[in-house]
């Protein structure tokens, strides 16, 4: 790598975002870490999104143009191949970064060189930017290792990674949307990620209003595929949709058969890791009965044989362990949360 290049990337991708672009710029350029490059690739944009970005003369700017519209995985691969930085830092053109976030990450990553990749918790905005929820995390990368199997771990746009590790796996194509889920989870087969537990990041929610719902919930499917596959499991179609929506309980109403499901399907991926232990073992154990009981506390409104079987899974046992677990780890990150918080 050159001596020029600077330690950082800071990738960001476009498309028809004048109206949150100059937001999203202006927290990149007045970040407290400054040896970093900000690279923009607008895919194709139809509004003033190439004029606003040509409008700056810092010199870190970097601005590529694709005359027709790529797709974001595709524009998310040529951001990997033209980075020159040997840290990647990524941040969407509707997010904002927090002004001590590249410096705090790129300190994490130096401190801690067996992880490949770190995010951050974030705060959610609402279409005006006004701050209107938070999104929290597991931290420490045993947790996100086991966590992964069952929900996202990760927002991109809070994300700094090793580069050339990033550049290996890349962004698979086929992903037309959830290719960041795809990704992370590939990766977490291979090398250690992790999550700084403060908000470095204000990410803005609702942003694709032509979201196909149903076609985001397919790709989920295929990298749940590669996952389950990985582990060794044997499952069927029903098993992987019912697996997905694991993901985000509160979308659905789990009814009696998908809880009577639910006891048998976790036991089957511990028994699988259990034969072949990709994922620390203590760890997938909690991950699993945190699932089981967001579900369970569900399904015990509705009374009956839903609250003996209940009581009969084997997973109840584990509840007080995850509990204890939860409340140790939420002290140990308010701290370093708080300070971010108000910021």
């Amino acid at each position: 790598m050159p001596a020029s290049s600077p330690r950082v990337t800071v990738f960001m991708p476009v498309l028809n975002r004048a109206h949150t672009l100059r937001l999203a710029i202006e927290s990149v350029l007045t970040q407290t870490f400054d040896d970093f490059e900000l690279l923009l690739i607008d895919d194709g944009s139809t509004d003033a999104s190439v004029e606003i970005v040509t409008s700056y003369r810092d010199p870190r700017i970097r601005l590529l143009v694709h005359e027709e519209n790529q797709g974001i995985p595709r524009t998310r691969n040529h951001g990997l191949a033209e980075a020159r930085g040997e840290l990647l830092a990524i941040l969407d053109s509707d997010d904002a970064a927090h002004r001590t976030r590249l410096a705090r990450q790129v300190g994490y990553l130096d401190s801690n060189p067996e992880v490949a990749a770190v995010g951050s918790w974030l705060k959610v905005m609402n279409k005006r930017g006004r701050v209107k929820g938070l999104l929290v995390r597991p931290t420490r990368p045993d947790e996100v290792r086991a966590q992964i199997l069952f929900v996202s771990c990760f927002k991109n746009p809070a994300m700094m990674a090793r580069t050339e590790i990033v550049r290996r796996f890349g962004y698979r194509e086929q992903f037309t949307y959830c290719q960041d889920i795809d990704l992370w989870a590939r990766i977490s087969e291979a090398h250690a990620l992790a999550n700084i537990p403060r908000f470095l990041t204000r990410y803005r929610a609702g942003g694709d209003s032509r979201k196909n719902e149903t076609l985001a919930f397919r790709m989920k499917m295929m990298a749940a595929r590669t996952q389950l596959e990985t582990l060794g499991v044997a499952f069927d179609d029903r098993d992987l949709e019912r697996h997905v929506r694991l993901r985000n309980v509160s979308e659905f109403e789990p009814d009696e058969e998908y809880a009577e499901w639910l006891d048998g399907w976790l036991e089957r991926l511990l028994a699988a890791n259990r034969r072949h232990p990709i994922y620390p073992e203590s760890h997938l154990t909690y991950a699993a009965t945190e699932r089981w009981m967001v579900v369970a506390l569900r399904r015990l409104r509705a009374g009956g044989r839903s609250r003996d079987r209940t009581k009969r899974s084997p997973l109840r046992r584990h509840v007080p362990g995850l509990l204890a677990r939860r409340a140790t780890a939420g002290l140990r990150d308010l701290a370093p949360a708080a300070a971010s918080l108000f910021d």
